[in-house]
């Protein structure tokens, strides 16, 4: 059996050695993402997908992986999405 070498530590897994993954496909609150060979997170793991939008507005999603698809994929739904920013007036 191999350990996941991301989640085997005891604590949180944490970004620190750079385990990032890439979107292949939104859907809804469906999210495919892509990580590098060895970095797949374990399921029921809470991710968060931080970035800017088209208009440079930040996003900041948690996700929970719900399944792993095989090559180096895994199937996230988008469990809490946080506006960093104020609401219009």
């Amino acid at each position: 059996m191999r350990l996941n070498p991301t989640t085997s530590s005891s604590g949180v897994a944490t970004l620190d050695k750079k385990n990032l993954g890439r979107i292949a496909q939104i859907i809804g609150p469906v999210l495919d993402v892509a990580f590098p060979p060895g970095k797949m997170p374990n399921i029921y793991n809470a991710l968060v997908v931080k970035g800017r939008d088209t208009v440079g507005q930040p996003i900041n999603v948690t996700c929970e992986v719900q399944q792993l698809l095989g090559n180096n994929r895994a199937h996230l739904l988008m469990i809490q999405a946080q506006n960093d920013q104020e609401p219009p007036k």
